[in-house]
């Protein structure tokens, strides 16, 4: 019973709003300190929770209602009734009683205008409820935030924090009422606090504009690693970069890797080799490049983008701390143009924040057209994409596995874990979403990303239970809010120094991941969900899928429009192209007429020119048979006449000997008187006859060169005109 005349009592409450995910669990929205982000016609549970102090004897009995006001009004015109069944649980906590207020609102039938369209919204949320003794309703005035995204966004998972709002209740004794029941004289607000939300279900929830779980309170000198930080690089040594050349000569069949790739892979890629190496590793060549992937980013970068806004805010987020990807510098140029290629080019996975970080460290290395194809060959080759499908089953089922190999290998810390509520998607949604690339310094990165292409998608496993195998004496020191410090501020630094950097990755590659043991791990993730979709509502269930289906079928009746649209315009620039390849062939063909016309003179002329040709030999080869039987025969008649001068020769000469004879005979008969010789006649007369001769063999001889001059002229002329005959040809046919 109620025996003083005044009562006053202490109240927090504290707001939860969530959303249905793949398989249609509510699971909670993100948060970025008190702003709520939620998408449009989705139903939204929402979860308010009044806790008491113990001091305080007010007994809650029922809600009677929650309501929405746009702004921070408190006229109660302004406030709309969420017209939603709402139940109420009463527990306990620490400080007292513990209600639990929930409700589904549908904001489709019941539609709230000023929370249409996307942007951010100061609303304020009141909770009317009923107090045991107490006349009139308490209701308790929140001022909190929505930012509203389009229907279909994805978001990426964070951990989260539950602010409190707390309230005083000063109730006055009513003096006219006959059951001496409280009147409520005022509801006085108290400053806000805040609370890690130990949530334990498996999502957490899916974040979009999130900084990666930076919304929580730091201390300056606490600072998280800033992000895309940590490149200092050091370039290998001669003797590391003579190996690696001579294995990239001997690999020249990229489906087939060479034995001792994977053993210096793990010692780390040169870093002024590693872009070459990526490709390969990828399978790319560039006949790849030309053949299917520029074709592949230019078409998609070219058409409208769904995800485009999204991009846009993430790029001053994607490593703030490198020098290339500040705002205005090219890196986020080729960032923004990667990113909307890829989105473009998946319909079904679109973009999600985390995957600008993978692009980001593939464009430190490549230009953006091998970058665009080596991401593509992450996502799809290494089955990077199936983790960001909708409902996120994949990464669901990748934290299961993780929680199965701490609890395998290291059952210490998975106790310390499970003791302080500590869930895998608070520290390993990050790590494996960005492939450790968001907050990690980026030379750790670099060779965390050579081992991923190396050795496949177990990398991730190897390199998570790795850090914590690292960690684990700090770890199992801490609680809660210490350990999600420490993995968001401590570990991220210590890997700073190289060494730790170096023996990180020499743990993880020792680090055994059993096939066998993960095929089991798969199997109880499964028969878990399907346990879990057993127990749901079947009208739920039915609803949830229905409303699957229904998206699905839109997400397809989207693509095939998008696909109609590209067949009717890629009908439209064929008919185009025919259009244009006719007028071509018409033209052809009227060259081709001229040119068959030219062709048939160019064959008549050419045959009268063969007939004079032909004519000409003739008449050359008959010449020339006719000179050489004149040549012939004036040799002839030269060789008689030489003959006939050689004995006329020999017989003067043996005239004048015997002459000679007989004048010294008869000089020797007369004793050396002078007489006249009659034989003297005689040799005039030979003489004059030799003379005679000679002047006949010089006139052959002028007459066989003058013949011998004729026949040379006669040839040349042949030849010329063979030549000019040859050369009129060559001009036609050219013509």
């Amino acid at each position: 019973a109620v025996v003083s005349t005044q009562s006053t009592g202490e109240f927090a409450l504290s707001l939860e709003i969530l959303e249905e995910d793949g398989n249609g669990s509510p699971v909670p929205v993100p948060q970025d300190k008190d702003t709520f982000k939620m998408r449009e016609r989705k139903n939204h549970h929402i979860v308010v929770t009044v806790t008491q102090s113990s001091s305080s004897a007010l007994i809650l009995e029922r809600c009677c209602g929650v309501f929405l006001a746009p702004g921070d009004s408190t006229d109660p015109d302004n406030y709309m009734l969420l017209d939603m069944p709402l139940e109420m649980e009463m527990g306990s906590s620490s400080t007292g009683p513990l209600y639990v207020i929930k409700g589904v609102w549908d904001p489709v039938s019941q539609p709230c205008h000023w929370l249409t369209g996307e942007g951010t919204r100061t609303v304020t949320l009141a909770v009317d409820v009923v107090a045991s003794g107490v006349l009139d309703p308490i209701r308790f005035e929140r001022k909190t935030q929505f930012k509203i995204y389009p229907e279909t966004e994805r978001f990426f998972l964070s951990s989260r924090y539950l602010s409190q709002q707390s309230y005083s209740v000063r109730l006055k004794l009513n003096s006219e009422d006959k059951h001496r029941r409280f009147s409520l004289e005022s509801v006085t607000e108290k400053p806000m606090t805040s609370s890690p939300g130990r949530l334990k279900s498996l999502f957490a929830g899916f974040g979009v504009g999130d900084d990666y779980s930076d919304d929580m309170t730091e201390s300056e000198d606490e600072e998280p690693l800033i992000s895309g930080s940590g490149d200092g690089i050091e370039e290998a040594s001669e003797e590391t970069l003579k190996t690696w050349n001579t294995l990239l000569d001997s690999w020249t069949d990229y489906c087939t890797r060479p034995p001792e790739l994977v053993k210096l892979a793990r010692k780390g890629i040169p870093n002024s080799l590693r872009a070459k190496v990526w490709m390969r590793l990828g399978g790319l060549t560039e006949a790849d490049i030309e053949d299917k992937y520029r074709h592949l980013y230019d078409e998609s970068r070219l058409h409208e983008c769904p995800h485009e806004q999204v991009i846009i805010w993430d790029l001053n987020r994607t490593f703030p701390g490198n020098e290339y990807f500040k705002e205005g510098n090219d890196g986020q140029q080729k960032l923004y143009r990667v990113c909307k290629s890829y989105a473009g080019s998946d319909q079904e996975v679109g973009y999600c924040q985390g995957l600008s970080f993978i692009v980001a460290v593939l464009l430190l290395h490549l230009e953006e057209e091998r970058a665009f194809a080596l991401f593509t060959v992450i996502m799809k080759e290494y089955q990077f994409r199936d983790m960001f499908k909708k409902g996120f089953q994949m990464l669901q089922l990748k934290f299961y596995i993780l929680e199965r190999i701490i609890e395998d290998q290291m059952p210490d810390l998975w106790e310390h874990f499970q003791e302080h509520e500590l869930n895998t998607h608070m520290y390993a949604s990050q790590w494996f979403l960005t492939l450790f690339s968001a907050k990690f310094p980026l030379a750790l990165v670099y060779r965390i990303v050579d081992m991923f292409l190396t050795e496949g998608p177990d990398t991730l496993f190897k390199v998570a239970v790795s850090l914590l195998k690292l960690s684990r004496n700090e770890l199992i020191s801490q609680d809660f809010e210490e350990m999600l410090k420490y993995f968001r501020v401590a570990l991220p630094k210590r890997f700073m120094n190289k060494k730790q950097g170096q023996k990180l990755l020499s743990t993880a590659a020792s680090v055994k991941i059993k096939p066998g043991k993960v095929a089991v791990w798969e199997a109880q993730f499964h028969k878990l969900q399907d346990e879990k979709r057993s127990l749901q509502d079947p009208v739920r269930r039915l609803e949830h899928e229905l409303k699957q289906s229904i998206e699905t079928n839109h997400r397809l009746e989207q693509e095939n429009d998008m696909l109609v649209q590209h067949l009717t315009q890629n009908q439209v620039n064929m008919r185009h192209q025919l259009d244009e390849l006719e007028k071509r062939n018409l033209e052809l063909k009227r060259d081709l007429s001229k040119m068959t016309s030219s062709y048939e003179e160019l064959l008549e002329n050419n045959s009268a020119l063969s007939s004079e040709i032909l004519r000409t030999k003739n008449l050359y080869h008959s010449s020339l048979i006719e000179g050489d039987d004149e040549r012939a025969r004036h040799q002839l008649t030269i060789q008689e006449y030489h003959n006939m001068c050689r004995a006329l020769e020999e017989r003067h000469e043996k005239e004048k000997q015997e002459l000679n004879q007989e004048v010294i005979e008869i000089k020797a008969q007369v004793g050396g008187k002078a007489i006249d010789i009659p034989s003297e006649q005689r040799l005039r007369e030979l003489e004059m006859e030799l003379a005679k001769t000679k002047l006949c063999l010089v006139e052959a001889n002028c007459k066989a060169q003058e013949y011998e001059h004729k026949c040379t002229t006669l040839l040349e002329k042949l030849k010329h005109y063979e030549t000019g005959v040859l050369n009129h040809l060559k001009a036609k046919l050219n013509r």
